[in-house]
């Protein structure tokens, strides 16, 4: 026989013992299945921090190998200019080295030719002022024969002869010398011929010899 009572044969406090209790269940499902939601919601939100985290961790190394073969692409192309532009700078520096010893050649030339033609000027006006230095040009001319052999001839300037013949002609004279003039020469010079010898004691010869020796020295001088 069945324990189970119809609906309409159920006492009241039967009717509502059992609809409280299967309330109770319902409650505890639905409390069940809200603690199922709120831990498949947490689940879902730790994956989702660990995906973000892992995207992050991967995002960063990435920028990292990324930022560190791009300084390194920037190093090396910094490397590449600066040595490109230090080459630059050294040929610059040795074009600017190469003109400025060849200023210094220029400079130290045309100083020289000004020293020689100011030396010049001075000789020449040495001897407007002192003519009479003409007799020792002669005899300085004359001390360079190995020996005085006849003819002994003496050529000089006109102005020059008549000097020569004033201070020191008996001299001369004596030891066998004439004197003859040469329209061509300049003045504070002299040449001498004898038999076997001839000396160029023109004014012209003994400045050359003099600049060639000074030019030589010069040179010598930058050398060393």
């Amino acid at each position: 026989m069945s324990s189970v009572l119809p609906k309409g044969q159920q006492t009241a406090y039967q009717r509502w013992e059992l609809t409280s209790f299967g309330d109770a269940r319902a409650s505890q499902v639905e409390k069940q299945n809200e603690v199922s939601r709120i831990a498949q919601a947490e689940i879902n939100a730790i994956k989702e921090q660990a995906r973000n985290e892992a995207y992050a961790e991967g995002y960063k190394e990435a920028y990292q190998a990324g930022f560190n073969e791009g300084q390194q692409a920037g190093y090396a192309e910094m490397q590449e200019q600066a040595r490109t532009l230090i080459s630059h700078i050294e040929g610059l520096a040795q074009q600017f080295q190469g003109q400025l010893n060849l200023a210094h050649e220029v400079v130290g030339d045309e100083l020289l030719q000004l020293a020689i033609s100011l030396a010049s000027s001075m000789t020449k006006k040495h001897f407007e002022l002192a003519p009479e230095s003409i007799t020792t040009i002669v005899q300085e001319a004359i001390a360079l024969l190995p020996s005085i052999q006849q003819p002994a001839q003496i050529f000089l300037h006109p102005e020059d002869l008549d000097l020569v013949k004033e201070l020191a002609s008996a001299t001369l004279e004596k030891d066998g010398w004439r004197l003859f003039p040469d329209h061509q020469m300049t003045r504070g010079g002299c040449r001498i011929e004898t038999g076997q010898n001839v000396i160029d004691a023109t004014y012209e010869t003994r400045w050359n010899r003099l600049t060639e020796n000074l030019i030589g020295v010069t040179h010598t001088a930058e050398l060393v």
